[in-house]
């Protein structure tokens, strides 16, 4: 079997995770796949990573040099890749085991399939279990596109023609650039399929990109679905937007004002109750179990950040 199975090059963009970087460099190398690249494109980092990388010489191949950002870094790195499977794996998420031969010999049994991506948890930085991505869900290109982002990005999987057939990453897209990937993938005819097994674990700070995106953020996944076919933010999207119109006026994230308040309040009934989508998907398990997780990832976000402010030494 394994002589069938395709040539896999794991892509891992870097600057200054010299804290968790080689807990990543194991999860890759401590995989049972036989054929495998490894890539790691650090930005010129100055903090240990460079000691890391030396450590890891003889296995990986560290290409160090700047760049313009984390796509610019992964566009790179697909360029140079041999691998007919490229995974993409930031330099704090981690594998699980045996994700790489699962992946592998998924592919190697469906040639048809331009990818695959699977389970996923929640870490945090000392590596215990936060949470399950539990807004994971089957395959539907009719649901990526109208209502969220399901796929997990450290576990997904996908052939590098499929990748290069869409320019690969938007260096444009700040936030959810792998949100835009996999809707320019789709769009682009690429057949994708989900393998109901843990291939991954996403690293949680708390200030992590999805998390202190705020409006910004909002802005540009409405841009990429629109551009991808929706008629405006897709449905789990607006409530995030509801949310935040919310939290702003009950002062979370600005000082009370009265005037202010009642306006987000405003804006936070008007897009609930324009959106057919977002009141349905209000009364689904699946998006009060997304909801609960994601109170559990502020909960530890907040809990970190307090600690480090503590931890913080005196003036």
């Amino acid at each position: 079997m394994s002589e069938s199975l395709p040539r896999i090059t794991v892509v891992t963009p870097s600057y200054n995770q010299g804290p968790y970087i080689e807990k990543t460099i194991v999860s890759v190398l401590e995989q049972d796949y036989p054929d495998l690249e490894y890539l790691i494109l650090d930005a010129c980092s100055k903090d240990e990573t460079g000691d890391v990388l030396r450590k890891y010489g003889g296995q990986v191949t560290a290409i160090v040099e700047k760049d313009k950002g984390q796509s610019d870094a992964v566009n790179k790195g697909v360029a140079r890749a041999t691998g007919e499977v490229i995974a993409w794996l930031n330099s704090d998420d981690t594998y699980a085991p045996g994700a790489l031969r699962t992946v592998g010999e998924f592919f190697a049994a469906h040639p048809d399939v331009d990818a695959v991506y699977g389970d996923a948890d929640y870490i945090g930085e000392d590596d215990r279990f936060i949470a399950e991505c539990v807004h994971l869900e089957p395959w539907s290109h009719h649901r990526l596109v109208h209502y969220s982002d399901f796929i997990v990005q450290p576990a997904c999987f996908f052939r590098k023609k499929a990748f290069d057939a869409v320019g690969g990453l938007d260096v444009d897209v700040h936030f959810p650039m792998d949100y835009d990937l996999w809707l320019r993938m789709a769009n682009n005819s690429a057949r994708f399929a989900y393998v109901k097994q843990k291939l991954a674990h996403f690293r949680w700070f708390g200030e992590n990109k999805t998390a202190v995106g705020g409006m910004t953020r909002m802005d540009e996944i409405k841009r990429i679905a629109v551009r991808a076919g929706a008629s405006g933010l897709p449905a789990y999207n607006k409530l995030e937007l509801i949310n935040l119109y919310l939290a702003e006026a009950l002062g979370v994230s600005a000082p009370f004002k009265l005037s202010t308040a009642i306006g987000n309040v405003a804006k936070a009934t008007g897009v609930l109750v324009t959106s057919p989508r977002a009141m349905k998907s209000m009364f689904t398990p699946h998006v009060w179990r997304t909801i609960a997780a994601g109170q559990t990832l502020r909960s530890y976000g907040r809990r970190v950040r307090a600690e480090r402010q503590r931890a913080k030494p005196s003036p």
